[in-house]
């Protein structure tokens, strides 16, 4: 039997964009994938990408799927479980958790959000934490010092606030945010969008991060928060902050190996 510290295993996140595959071995992450979520389509697209990374990594024993679009998660799940010798975890709330998890009800936590929280508590056991994921949604999930789950926040990412402003109105066009610089003041009405949508995201999570610190300080006496961030739009977002969170674009799919590690 291979000691789990040099297993390797598979990690597939199912984001709403794009899914992204890693293969670590031990802790090392030796090899990632990223296909967009859309190309997934169906059971043969599914299989095909499977196949190209288990022929990849024929070593591959066991794996874990954490999936927000659940018809493509199971294909996941169905395809591996058949495929695989070891054990093909699905990222939920029935695992053990290095946390107490306070959700009603516990099941629909997100996957991506209950990785994210079990990574930061591996990271800094014994603090308090704020885990924040900027993707096509934006959410916020916080931990205290104790292990205890103490809620969380679920609110539009920048591509959902740009695409409201289109399909709700007549004549604002379709924009996207780029990596470009945005400035503050638009001079065309797509610039107008973008610097609101833009500067709006950033000065909304800035000022619910901060109230969020205030209130585990006032109220629960926590006198150290950590704060770590990802998701697509993360970086962009975080570049322009004025206390940036630490920015970890894995932050997932590490958590998603956390869990699968505890529940092997």
């Amino acid at each position: 039997m291979v000691s789990l510290s040099m297993m390797v295993v598979l990690i597939i996140e199912i984001g709403n964009s794009v899914t992204d595959c890693a293969v670590f071995e031990g802790e090392q992450c030796i090899a990632t994938y990223t296909i967009q979520t859309e190309k997934l389509k169906g059971r043969k697209e599914v299989l095909d990408q499977t196949r190209r990374i288990l022929n990849n990594h024929p070593s591959v024993y066991h794996a874990a799927v954490c999936s927000v679009v659940p018809s493509v998660g199971e294909l996941f799940l169905s395809i591996l479980a058949s495929t695989l010798s070891g054990k093909v975890v699905e990222i939920n709330s029935s695992l053990s958790l290095p946390f107490a998890l306070d959700y009603d009800p516990p099941h629909t936590l997100g996957a991506d959000r209950l990785a994210l929280c079990a990574l930061s508590c591996r990271s800094w056991p014994d603090k308090a934490i704020i885990a924040l994921d900027i993707g096509t949604a934006i959410t916020f999930d916080v931990v205290s010092s104790r292990g205890v789950y103490l809620g969380g926040m679920i609110l539009p990412g920048l591509d959902l606030m740009t695409a409201v402003l289109h399909d709700r109105t007549a004549k604002l066009p379709l924009v996207e945010i780029t990596e470009e610089p945005i400035p503050l003041l638009g001079k065309s009405t797509a610039d107008c969008m973008q610097s609101g949508v833009f500067w709006g995201c950033v000065k909304q999570v800035e000022g619910l991060l901060s109230r969020v610190h205030r209130f585990l300080s006032d109220e629960l006496q926590e006198n150290t928060v950590r704060i770590i961030g990802t998701g697509g739009n993360s970086r962009l977002v975080a570049s322009v902050m004025e206390n940036p969170p630490v920015i970890d674009e894995q932050a997932v799919l590490k958590g998603a190996k956390v869990l699968l590690d505890m529940n092997l």
